[in-house]
């Protein structure tokens, strides 16, 4: 992509000479580098040998008797590890000292060897995270939002669509639809194009205000600690587990593992797809954040399981954008969004889309 865009702009001959320059700069710190390095290393090494044949001259001319030129010899010769890692860190010092300016200025500025205030690495200690602002949502809207992944493919695009605080709108469509790049966008996982406005106000930087504790998003394959329930759902912060367990229909299964601190396996190996579904919901679900972003968190449950975990996110009062194919979580939907070749085909609720778009719901 990048040498097609150089061909299209004529800039051929352009590009060509400015990385010639840089390779020239580049080869000729090189050099200097492996000169340096060379004579550092080589140096220590030439003087030891000499030091040694030396003290052997010296020994056969009977200046010294066998043990003492064995004894200088020996001391000579270990000297000489001494002269390679002065090389070394006269060589390397250079590029550890950029390094470390490197990462303190994506750091923020600050010294990468100090701790910070509170921190205790032995105990293992450290000051609870300043709780971020929240702004209250009462309602999102979304126009002529397009959705590009980072390599510049578009999931979906044009959407309008406005949702109110509390309310269950849920996309449907084939797969590859464009419904997972829609909610990622919602979540500030994929950039944007168009306008989305948070209670009328545009949201000019997704990354930062569409953030974890203001929008909770569970993915369509989730992942999940090799810890405890509790380590899973609270991640160390203060958050009430109870209501998150029984909004995501967990509690049953929580009790029959053992309770909050039974250990789920490494990254959920004693889990069931379902299992782990409900789990990454009720993390969502602790942070009581604004807006609820779920990508098909009900396609591994039951029947009956899948009722009530829709009855249950209705009755939290929750503002949740979702995506699903069953025909039960569509009927519970305030607004069904269609989407059809990364665009919407239709929205409202299903029991004016059902008859056009039955086939879409199992």
């Amino acid at each position: 992509d990048a040498a097609r865009t150089v061909k299209l702009a004529a800039a051929t001959p352009a590009v060509r000479a400015h990385l010639r320059r840089v390779d020239e700069r580049r080869v000729t710190a090189a050099v200097r580098e492996q000169r340096v390095r060379m004579l550092l290393e080589g140096a220590p090494a030439l003087l030891v040998q000499l030091g040694v044949v030396t003290a052997w001259a010296v020994h056969v001319a009977g200046g010294w008797d066998l043990a003492t030129a064995l004894l200088v010899t020996t001391t000579v010769a270990g000297s000489g590890w001494f002269g390679l890692v002065f090389g070394a860190a006269v060589t390397e010092a250079p590029v550890a000292r950029r390094w470390l300016q490197a990462a303190s200025d994506l750091a923020g500025g600050a010294d990468l060897v100090r701790l910070p205030v509170g921190v205790d690495l032995r105990a293992g200690t450290a000051p609870a995270p300043v709780a971020p602002c929240r702004v209250p949502l009462k309602r999102l809207t979304l126009e002529r939002v397009t959705a590009v992944h980072d390599d510049g493919t578009v999931g979906v695009q044009d959407v309008d669509l406005t949702i109110d605080a509390g309310s269950l709108v849920l996309l449907t469509g084939r797969v590859g639809s464009g419904k997972s790049s829609l909610l990622a966008g919602l979540a500030g996982l994929v950039d944007h194009e168009g306008s989305i406005r948070w209670n009328d106000v545009e949201v000019d930087d997704p990354e930062l205000f569409l953030r974890p504790g203001q929008v909770a998003y569970v993915d369509q394959v989730p992942r999940v600690l090799s810890g405890s329930f509790s380590d899973n759902i609270a991640l160390d912060h203060d958050r009430p587990l109870q209501d998150a367990l029984d909004d995501a229909r967990l509690q049953a299964d929580v009790a029959e593992a053992g309770g909050h601190g039974a250990l789920i396996g490494h990254r959920g190996v004693r889990l069931s797809g379902g299992q782990v579904q409900r789990l990454a919901l009720a993390r969502a679900l602790a942070t009581d954040a604004e807006l609820l972003v779920a990508d098909d968190v009900s396609s591994a449950l039951d029947a009956r399981t899948e009722v009530e975990l829709w009855d249950a996110l209705r009755r939290r009062g929750v503002t949740v954008v979702g995506c699903s194919s069953k025909r039960s979580a569509l009927a519970r939907a305030d607004c069904v969004v269609v989407l059809e070749d990364g665009r919407v085909a239709a929205t409202g609720p299903w029991s004016q889309l059902a008859d056009r778009w039955g086939h879409l719901a199992g």
